[in-house]
């Protein structure tokens, strides 16, 4: 014979929803305050203004260029 499932109570259910709602507001105000000391220029958390930025590696753009260059010969070898 079947048998209804026993519901969640709602004080359960409240306290779930306030977890979850404060994990929001975590993780809200912890982008707030990164934000705001990205604006000030007080975080390093990101990049370091003071370090160069390190250029690609050309040799991988040499090795895209064969690639396109071995594509394209063969299409035109199949003509």
């Amino acid at each position: 014979m079947a048998v209804p499932k026993k519901r969640r109570s709602k004080a359960k259910g409240r306290t779930r929803l306030s977890n979850w709602k404060s994990k929001g507001r975590k993780a809200a105000d912890k982008a707030l305050n990164l934000a705001k000391s990205l604006v000030k220029k007080r975080s390093t958390f990101l990049f370091d203004p003071k370090k160069k930025k390190v250029e690609d590696n050309p040799s991988l753009d040499e090795n895209n260029d064969v690639k396109i260059e071995q594509t394209t010969e063969d299409t035109t070898t199949e003509e």
